[in-house]
């Protein structure tokens, strides 16, 4: 009776089970499910292919000697991310899961820190179960959950310093300050994108605090800046308004990359126009009446902390675009923003009498996420999805690759793992010299026109590999 009472004690219900040491069960789901998440994205991180982003990254960057790193800048190199990146490729290699582990990591810590969270606001309950892996299951997060960029780590940072500060609304002083400013100067070093989210969480927290308000907020700044700057000033002291080219000229683009993305079936041809128009019209719907909800959460003040970042996010995005010039987000810059919105929508489930819509909304999400869901590829670089095996193709004979654009980079990646015997692929470079070339959907014709024959085709990128027959020149 002493081994099965130390195993599982049944209380009054089912919902009061404690297994053992009295861990509940909604925690060991949460726990099994990090665990899962995590292993798919390391494994994902082994066998998926380097992308166009990625590899630029890396050869531009993270290969290069320390000196040669910050030389200039372009928004495509994560500052932090790059030199951790460069870190581990020194140690372990140049394979693709060498290169990806800092981001890989980071998004472990970023789905412990979420459950954090989650269990402050909703405590052990299917409630926060839910709400995780509505958050988890977007298919756009988990890819840069292990995609070698920045952005699964700025936000395992950023959602730190939320836990440090949801932690310290009542009583706080300047060391818990200056940990969150810590974190967000790191989430900041890691991926630039994370500054409005990064402004939002300083100032609903600041603004919370009261009299103390200011000194909280003077003492997050200087903190944020005094780790930020020595990592991101050697690399964005070359920087100008042309490197920050990404993004949407207007929020209707936003909504439409990130339906398609993370909420339309993906499994066919990429196209816009083919997204669903109740999920394009539900989203602005979910998300005002989420905002207009959030003052009744007054009371609550942790879920009122959780909650207001979402409203302030949109808000300095807004007066960034309006007053500086700055893009709106597009694409997987829109992380960070779905990041405060899916916890705005939990918060709101700590109000008894709205818990069981909210509960519908995250079972809404996370139907659409399982939906849109995708193991083998990463969802905004198709075209690379197989450029893993198919380079492999050139090992078969000696001489010069060529290819479209846009599989350059990456094909110069596996051009230095494979050891292939061909110089650096240049942009758009094509002549009588080419023994190789691989094309992308689009660029067919000049292989055909020019004698090449197809060998290899891809069946997610449709990428073709041709080859010049061995007795032509």
């Amino acid at each position: 009776m002493d081994l099965l009472y130390a195993y599982c004690v049944v209380c009054e219900n089912a919902w009061a089970i404690r297994l053992h040491y009295g861990l509940a069960l909604p925690r060991l789901v949460l726990a099994l499910l990090i665990a899962s998440v995590g292993a798919v994205n390391f494994s994902r991180s082994v066998r998926q292919s380097l992308t166009i982003d990625e590899a630029m990254s890396f050869l531009s960057f993270s290969s290069k000697p320390l000196e040669e790193m910050f030389v200039y800048y372009d928004a495509n190199n994560h500052v932090l991310f790059t030199l951790l990146s460069r870190l581990s490729f020194l140690a372990l290699g140049d394979a693709e899961w060498a290169i990806r582990l800092p981001s890989v990591l980071g998004g472990i810590v970023f789905l412990i820190l979420l459950a954090l969270v989650l269990r402050r606001l909703l405590g052990e309950s299917w409630l926060a179960v839910a709400a995780w892996v509505a958050i988890a299951s977007n298919p756009l997060l988990l890819d840069h959950l292990a995609a070698g960029r920045g952005y699964g780590l700025a936000l395992a940072f950023w959602l730190g310093a939320v836990f440090v500060l949801m932690s310290g609304l009542e009583t706080a002083g300047w060391r818990r300050w200056a940990g969150a400013g810590a974190l967000l100067g790191l989430a900041l070093a890691a991926n630039l994108t994370l500054l409005y989210a990064g402004v939002a969480v300083g100032a609903a927290y600041a603004a919370m605090r009261g009299r103390a308000g200011v000194k909280a907020a003077l003492g997050i700044v200087a903190s944020t800046l005094l780790v930020a700057a020595p990592i991101l000033y050697p690399a964005l002291r070359h920087a100008t308004g042309d490197n920050f080219y990404f993004g949407a000229a207007d929020w209707a683009h936003t909504l439409d990359q990130f339906v398609w993305l993370a909420m339309m079936p993906v499994h066919g041809e990429w196209n816009l126009d083919a997204a669903l128009a109740w999920q394009k019209a539900l989203l602005p719907w979910v998300l005002g009446a989420t905002a207009l909800a959030i003052p009744l959460l007054w009371r609550r003040k942790e879920a009122f902390f959780a909650a207001v970042p979402m409203v302030l996010t949109f808000a300095v995005a807004e007066a960034a675009h309006r007053w500086g010039g700055v893009k709106y987000p597009l694409g997987r810059t829109t992380l960070p923003i779905f990041v405060v919105s899916l916890l705005a929508v939990a918060a709101l489930a700590s109000l008894p009498k709205v818990r069981y819509v909210v509960l519908a909304a995250l079972i809404l999400f996370t139907g659409s996420h399982l939906a849109a869901s995708r193991w083998n590829h990463f969802g905004e670089w198709p075209e690379d999805a197989e450029n893993q095996r198919l380079a492999a193709i050139a090992l078969e004979r000696p001489g010069k690759a060529c290819s479209t654009w846009t599989l350059v980079p990456s094909l110069n990646y596996y051009r230095l793992r494979y050891r292939l015997a061909t110089p650096e692929l240049v942009f758009n470079e094509r002549g009588p010299e080419c023994v190789w070339f691989f094309a992308a959907p689009d660029d067919q014709q000049w292989p055909r026109d020019n004698g090449f024959q197809p060998v290899a085709a891809g069946a997610q990128s449709k990428v073709t590999v041709y080859r010049k027959p061995a007795n032509e020149p």
